[in-house]
């Protein structure tokens, strides 16, 4: 996915779960924000040029960082959850989307090292990453809506 799709694959998926869970208020919009912001950094791999999607895209990765993320917010005296939660969602998003791609990967590196993917559309697929967008927007201006609302 790119960029676009990667942050309106967040938001729908990101949103969605905290709008049935009734989780609706500045904090979680929040998190909501901020995941958006974290799904894009597995894609550092990029611009480090490593192995794409070895070292970047994978769940011990995403823990690590996520805790990296909340700890010293929690030392400053800020919400460790916030921090945590929001890098977490940003990063397994980010993995879940590209798991719908062509291209394979070791979402659980390096206890399994099997390559996997799910191949519905190329990851530069227009249609599909413009989708994701705008059914981000969409569960986005349906989550504000409900936080206006309570």
């Amino acid at each position: 996915m790119n960029r676009e799709g990667h942050v309106g694959f967040t938001l729908a998926v990101v949103g969605s779960i905290l709008y049935l869970l009734d989780l609706v208020n500045t904090r979680y919009f929040m998190v909501l924000m901020l995941s958006a912001v974290f799904s894009m950094l597995p894609d550092i791999d990029l611009k480090l040029e490593i192995a794409h999607r070895k070292y970047t895209h994978n769940i011990f990765i995403a823990l690590s960082l996520s805790i990296a993320i909340g700890l010293p917010l929690h030392l400053a005296g800020l919400d460790f959850i916030v921090g945590f939660t929001s890098c977490l969602a940003g990063l397994l998003s980010h993995i879940a989307g590209d798991l719908l791609t062509y291209m394979e990967f070791p979402p659980l590196w390096p206890l399994v090292k099997k390559e996997v993917s799910l191949k519905l559309f190329k990851s530069n697929s227009k249609p599909a990453n413009k989708l994701f967008l705008a059914l981000g927007i969409a569960v986005l201006i349906a989550y504000a809506l409900k936080m206006v609302e309570t």
